[in-house]
């Protein structure tokens, strides 16, 4: 009997222990820029690589200011920002106080496909945060509604249970050091040359950085081109906006005003549906579109892979602060 009383107190503490350290959330470089402009901020956009290359806050301020609109602008853009991490990341980001914020705009050209759960980055300290009970919830049920074959999927719903173990526990928090574990790996013979389904794996690749042709460049607009011309005929077009729609209450219930956007990023995705019967139409910015907005499209303004340069960046935060101030006029 001692020693199952030993036993319990020990569990107790460690549950105790875990419970404080997984209050202690320690804030990475990333929210700490964006928590650092909360008292000023007007305009928060939230995206993946696009808005961590592509804005540029003292021209989307400055050019906001000379529409007399004085906005700023601040951002929370980490490189492959997609599926449940959008969600984690922006509840963390609205649990703080945004005094002078009114637009909350995430960037969706991603979508939640494909996680990022790339082998590569398994136990890292951010991948292990936002995993949490809701999450390994989301990461389940998307695995289900996706179609992956089971069999293919095991070991990555095992590693996503590892992952949340970790968080709760309190591991997550000194994830630094486990940067390099494998214990999944090793689990589901994961070492031996076995890989996730491709449609998951393929995101988190590190990405040959060479600027395509102007040959392919010019190829790429003109049937980005068709497709959105093709897409405006047919009312029935709408991508699925099922992924904003899980966004919207979130930012809603911080009280303030939902923005979705493309960036340009030659992806040939129509808009989510603007009006769902029963829900609140949905303010969205399409800047995936080289006819309404021809000059990110042009050759010189375009970086490596989908990225604009530095140069189409100012372009882009001009046109960005343009579309705010239109929002905020109305």
């Amino acid at each position: 009997m001692r020693f199952f009383g030993c036993l319990f107190g020990y569990l107790l503490a460690l549950v105790a222990t875990a419970a404080l350290l997984y209050r202690v959330r320690p804030d990475d470089d990333d929210f700490k820029a964006a928590f650092a402009q909360a008292s000023r901020c007007n305009v928060l956009i939230v995206g993946p690589s696009y808005i961590k290359v592509g804005l540029r806050p003292e021209v989307f301020d400055a050019e906001a200011k000379a529409l007399g609109h004085p906005l700023h602008v601040c951002s929370l853009a980490r490189s492959a920002l997609r599926g449940y991490e959008v969600i984690h990341d922006l509840e963390h980001l609205l649990e703080r106080p945004w005094p002078k914020l009114r637009f909350v705009a995430v960037d969706v050209s991603l979508r939640p496909g494909n996680l990022a759960f790339e082998r590569d980055n398994w136990f890292t300290p951010r991948l292990v945060q936002w995993h949490t009970w809701d999450a390994l919830t989301w990461v389940y049920r998307y695995y289900r509604e996706a179609k992956f074959d089971r069999k293919e999927v095991a070991p990555l719903e095992v590693a996503h249970l590892e992952h949340t173990a970790m968080n709760y526990l309190g591991i997550g928090r000194i994830g630094r050091l486990l940067t390099r574990a494998r214990f999944t790996e090793r689990l589901t013979g994961a070492d031996q040359g076995q890989e996730a389904p491709k449609e998951v794996a393929r995101i988190g690749r590190k990405a040959k950085l060479v600027k395509p042709s102007e040959e392919q460049h010019d190829a790429a607009v003109r049937r980005l081109i068709q497709f959105k011309a093709k897409g405006r005929k047919k009312k029935d077009s709408a991508a699925d906006d099922d992924w904003p729609r899980q966004l919207e209450p979130i930012i809603r219930a911080a009280g303030f005003q939902p923005v979705f956007l493309y960036s340009p990023v030659y992806s040939p995705v129509m808009p989510p549906r603007l009006k769902r019967r029963g829900k609140r139409p949905l303010v969205f910015l399409d800047f995936d579109d080289p006819e309404r907005y021809p000059t990110l499209y042009t050759y010189d303004v375009r970086g490596h892979t989908a990225h604009v340069n530095d140069k189409g960046a100012v372009l882009y935060s001009e046109l960005l602060a343009r579309e705010f101030v239109r929002l905020d006029s109305r």
